[in-house]
């Protein structure tokens, strides 16, 4: 069975209010019923079917609300939601959110007991899921999943499942990316420009093996030689959100240093461990060389991304899932006169260990729940509609758009598109293709088209020559770091204290970088948080020592 683990996003503002407006809710675990498909079973007394609904367990027409930031006027008439609200015989109106004020609109939402009946939620806090699930906001999973056989083999193939069950029942439903289909490691990549490469003379490969000290050459010879003529512009080495991304990086050295790390049996904060300063050191070298961006430590996010899409950078680190990095090539082919997709290409990049330095990836972002006054019968009916969405058919016309009208496959499974691409895209004549792709994002999220056989959408050098093969080199000889869910997940007084110290080290890792006196600034944030550190070291470590 594939294991995976997943970082979360956590966010305690607000945790006081919230479950002080929660604390009036009867609706415990126990009380909540966990068999949805049973619908017989709902209610006080037992209900009574027709003839028709023997036949048909969607004869009851069903109309409820969502609650999520997918959506648009437009929903209902998107071919595959159509499709759906038919074969289903439901229809739903959507309570749209804007993304600026999500996480305060659901907190008051949970904390008034507002939630429509369906919950498509994002910025998943583990520690207020679990809060609102034994308060009584949510309504528990159904115990047998078997009436869903496409969910039930995501829960049977992720242990996230297992490590979000709230005292043995789900709460909420992770959302899969199901964008890393080779092994279990983080796409956190190194992209670089091969024309330039080539220019400077170098026959690099689309993926090209280098040790940490050939790299920092390779960006030196791209300083020294300019390959693009920008000048003052030039940018060596780019990093997805600039000095942000910083302390990401540093994970090559110290996968710990925001986080615990196991030593001799106990946890400990990670961040005082000398690696911490062996990254702080080669990053500096690389700033005060003038590899990086020179105010890069003040950006906003996405800003190192923004300029290595202009054509300022010659090599960039970030998140480069093969949806992202093939999306990345595009734009770089329109941005960049005469620039072709073989024209990028990915460094794979020993350490001095001889390793390559992976993390374990997250395999889900946000979830879809339930709210505790949602009827049985459409908790049934969405998580049919859920499964529906996961076959195989259904994935073909969320990639593809209406069968035999927008697409045909031949009887060797060769896709032929009646379309061209600027007709799917934002104001062509098939956008619903494009558009009608939130509805699955629903249930799970991007990946499933991408990996579809023959999908003439897919890039071959993108996902083969380049995804794949960068995957293949990391598994040869990794040094690998998963996720800790158990630590991850424990939550206890003091260790949810010092959870703002360990989300502001980054903060502290640029000031060390940009500063005159790295050590000593380094020093300075141990000192004044390994108090609370040792506080919170000794919560976990009561629960989890060996």
């Amino acid at each position: 069975m594939l294991k995976k683990t997943v970082s979360l996003i956590l966010i305690l503002g607000l945790m006081t209010a919230m479950l002080a407006g929660c604390g009036g809710k009867n609706n415990t675990p126990q009380d909540t019923k966990s068999d949805a498909p049973k619908k017989e079973e709902a209610g006080t007394g037992e209900q009574t079917k027709t003839e028709g609904e023997e036949d048909n367990p969607y004869a009851e027409h069903l109309t409820f609300e969502i609650f999520t930031i997918d959506g648009s006027e437009d929903m209902m008439n998107y071919p595959l939601v159509k499709e759906a609200c038919e074969k289903f015989n439901f229809d739903f109106s959507i309570q749209l959110v804007a993304w600026d004020n999500w996480d305060d609109v659901t907190r008051t939402l949970a904390a008034t007991d507002s939630f429509p009946e369906v919950i498509a939620w994002y910025n998943l806090s583990y520690s207020e899921y679990v809060e609102w699930a034994r308060e009584g906001v949510f309504k528990a999973f159904p115990s047998d999943m078997s009436a869903y056989p496409n969910l039930k083999e995501l829960t049977e193939k992720y242990s996230i499942f297992d490590k979000v069950l709230v005292d043995g029942a789900l709460y909420a439903f992770p959302k899969i990316k199901n964008n890393n289909p080779f092994n279990e490691y983080e796409s956190y990549m190194f992209a670089y420009r091969r024309d330039w490469a080539g220019q400077m003379g170098l026959n690099y490969a689309p993926v090209q093996d280098l040790t940490w000290d050939e790299f920092i050459e390779y960006l030196e010879l791209v300083k020294e030689k300019d390959p693009g003529q920008l000048g003052d512009k030039l940018i060596p080495f780019d990093l997805e959100h600039g000095g942000n991304s910083w302390c990401g990086l540093a994970k090559k050295w110290n996968p710990e240093i925001s986080g615990y790390k196991l030593e001799d049996g106990k946890y400990v904060w990670g961040a005082p461990d000398a690696s911490s300063m062996d990254a702080i050191l080669e990053i500096k070298d690389m700033y005060d060389k003038g590899l990086l961006a020179a105010d890069s430590y003040t950006d906003a996010n996405n800003a190192g991304r923004e300029r290595f899409l202009a054509g300022r950078s010659a090599v960039y680190y970030g998140n480069l899932g093969p949806s992202v990095l093939q999306d990345t090539a595009k734009q770089l082919c329109a941005n960049i006169e005469g620039f072709t997709e073989e024209d990028l290409g990915l460094f794979t990049v020993r350490m001095d260990d001889g390793k390559y330095h992976v993390s374990q990836m997250d395999e889900w972002w946000g979830a879809f729940a339930f709210s505790h006054n949602c009827r049985d019968e459409v908790m049934d009916r969405w998580l049919a509609v859920g499964n529906w969405l996961l076959e195989q058919e259904q994935i073909e016309k969320y990639a593809y758009g209406v069968p035999n009208e927008d697409w045909t496959k031949g009887e060797d499974g060769t896709i032929t598109l009646n379309y061209m691409a600027e007709d799917a895209a934002s104001g062509g004549s098939k956008d619903y293709i494009t558009n009608q792709k939130p509805f699955q994002k629903l249930f799970i999220l991007e990946g499933m088209d991408l990996f579809l056989e023959g999908n003439p959408s897919t890039s071959q050098y993108i996902i083969e020559e380049l995804f794949k093969k960068n995957m293949e080199s990391w598994a040869s000889a990794p040094f690998y770091t998963p996720n800790n869910y158990d630590v991850n997940y424990f939550s206890s007084t003091e260790k949810d204290a010092f959870a703002s110290i360990l989300g502001g080290t980054k903060d502290n890792f640029i000031q060390a970088v940009i500063s005159d006196d790295p050590q000593g600034m380094w020093d300075k944030f141990i000192q004044e948080n390994e108090a609370q550190a040792a506080k919170a070291c000794e919560e976990i470590n009561a629960e989890f020592a060996n």
